[in-house]
C-alpha cells in the first residue's frame, strides 16, 4: 500500500508540473530571439516544436530578406565536385549548404538554377544572374524570399565603351558575362524602411555598380578602382578592398565602400573609397586576404616575398595602430587561395584548429601555420564532413 501511494503521489506530482508549451508569449519570444541570434534553422526548428511557439514567434518567411537578424549568415553554398554546377540535371533542382561553425549540411530544392547562375553569396543569401534578360535577384535559399533588382545589360556600354552597334546581341552577351561573371563581389545592405541595396564589386573592371531593389536601372561608379593588386570582401553591408602597390610594397592597404547614399532630391550616389589603413608590416605581402571570422574582419596572409611565413592580423587593430600579428585565432581554421575562407574547427574535426591552410607551391594543400611550435608542418586532408539532411 506504501508502494502505491506513493507511485500514485509521483504521477499527480508529474501532472501538474507546467508543460513547455504553457510558457508565456513574451518569454518564448524572447527565447526565439536569443535561439535567432545563434542560427536561423536552429529558430526554424524551436518555432517547429509546438502551435504555441510558432504563433509566440516572428515567422522569417516574407522577412527573410528586409530584416537582417533572418539572414543564414553562416551558411554557404557547397561547391559540388565532378563539374556539378547549381542547376546541373543530375542534381534534380537541389543544391546543399553548409555551416561554417558546424559543419552541418542541408539539402534544398531551387528549380530556379535551370535559367539562374551565381554571382556572390553574402551573409548566406545569393546574388543570382538571370539568363537571358540579365535581371539580378537577391535569394533567401530557406525561406525562398526573393528581391528583383533590374537587368544589368544596359550597363554594357559604360562598362566597355568599345561595345558597338554592328555587335550581335550574342556577341554582347559574352562581353557581359566577362564582366560579371569573372571576379564579383557582392555586398548587400537594408536599411531602417527596409529597401535592399546591392552593391556589385566589378574586379576585371575596377567598377563597383549599384541598384536598389524595386529600382528601374543600375548605376556604374564614377570613380574607378586604383590600379592595385587587390581583393575585395563584403562585411556588414559594405565593400572592403586590401591591396599591396606595387611602388610601395611596404604597405598594405585596407579600404571601405560604404553603401550608396541618398540626396535631398533622391538621387543615389556612391561614396568613393575610404581609406581605413596603411598598415606597414615586416616585408611585403606576396598575397593580402581579408577573411570573416566570426564577427570579426581579419588580414590573412604571407608576411615576405619568399611566402615562407603566414600572419593573421585584426583590423580593427590596425585601424587602431596596432601592428601585431594575431598569435590565436581559437577554434577557426583559415583557408585561402584566391579568396579566404573561415571555418570553426569544431564542426570539423580533421581541420586542425588554431591554424591558416593555404595552396602551396607545390599543389598539395598544405598547413602553413600554426602558432602552436610544437605542432609540424603536415599535409591537411579535409574528411567529408557530416551530413544533416
Amino acid at each position: 500500500m506504501i508502494g502505491s501511494s506513493s507511485s500514485s503521489s509521483k504521477r499527480r506530482r508529474i501532472g501538474s508540473e507546467p508543460s513547455w508549451a504553457s510558457l508565456s508569449q513574451d518569454l518564448v519570444e524572447l527565447i526565439g530571439w536569443r535561439v535567432l541570434a545563434g542560427d536561423l534553422l536552429d529558430y526554424v526548428r524551436f518555432r517547429a516544436v509546438c502551435t504555441h511557439w510558432n504563433s509566440s514567434t516572428v515567422s522569417p518567411r516574407g522577412r527573410g530578406l528586409i530584416d537582417p537578424r533572418f539572414h543564414p549568415r553562416r551558411w554557404m553554398l557547397f561547391p559540388e565536385d565532378h563539374g556539378l554546377y547549381p542547376g546541373h540535371p543530375n542534381l534534380g533542382g537541389y543544391v546543399r549548404f553548409f555551416n561554417l561553425s558546424t559543419g552541418a549540411f542541408v539539402r534544398v530544392y531551387l528549380p530556379l538554377f535551370d535559367d539562374h547562375v551565381v554571382l556572390d553569396s553574402t551573409d548566406g543569401l545569393l546574388v543570382v544572374l538571370r539568363h537571358p534578360n540579365t535581371a539580378v535577384r537577391i535569394l533567401h535559399p530557406f525561406t525562398g524570399d526573393i528581391a528583383d533588382l533590374p537587368p544589368v545589360f544596359p550597363l554594357l556600354p559604360q562598362i566597355n565603351p568599345h561595345i558597338c552597334r554592328y555587335m550581335t546581341e550574342e556577341m554582347k552577351l559574352r562581353e557581359l558575362d566577362a564582366a560579371f561573371l569573372k571576379g564579383v563581389c557582392a555586398a548587400v545592405s537594408v536599411d531602417a524602411a527596409g529597401a535592399i541595396t546591392v552593391m556589385l564589386g566589378l574586379d576585371s573592371k575596377r567598377r563597383v555598380a549599384y541598384a536598389t531593389a524595386g529600382c528601374e536601372r543600375w548605376s556604374l561608379s564614377p570613380w574607378t578602382l586604383p590600379r592595385l593588386r587587390a581583393l575585395h570582401v563584403s562585411f556588414e553591408g559594405k565593400l572592403y578592398i586590401s591591396a599591396v602597390n606595387s611602388a610601395d610594397e611596404n604597405n598594405i592597404y585596407i579600404c571601405q565602400i560604404d553603401p550608396p547614399r541618398v540626396s535631398d532630391e533622391g538621387y543615389q550616389s556612391l561614396p568613393e573609397p575610404r581609406m581605413l589603413v596603411k598598415c606597414p608590416l615586416d616585408g611585403p605581402l606576396g598575397t593580402a586576404h581579408l577573411v570573416q571570422c566570426g564577427s570579426e574582419l581579419m588580414l590573412a596572409g604571407f608576411s615576405d616575398t619568399s611566402l615562407a611565413h603566414l600572419a593573421v592580423y585584426r583590423v580593427s587593430d590596425l585601424i587602431k595602430g596596432t601592428v601585431l600579428p594575431m598569435k590565436d585565432i581559437g577554434d577557426h581554421a583559415i583557408f585561402f587561395e584566391v579568396h579566404g575562407l573561415c571555418v570553426s574547427a569544431k564542426g570539423f574535426p580533421s581541420i586542425l584548429g588554431n591554424s591558416i591552410i593555404c595552396k602551396h607551391r607545390s599543389g598539395e594543400l598544405v598547413e602553413t601555420f600554426n602558432p602552436d611550435p610544437r605542432l609540424e608542418r603536415r599535409p591537411v586532408l579535409p574528411a567529408r564532413p557530416r551530413i544533416d539532411q
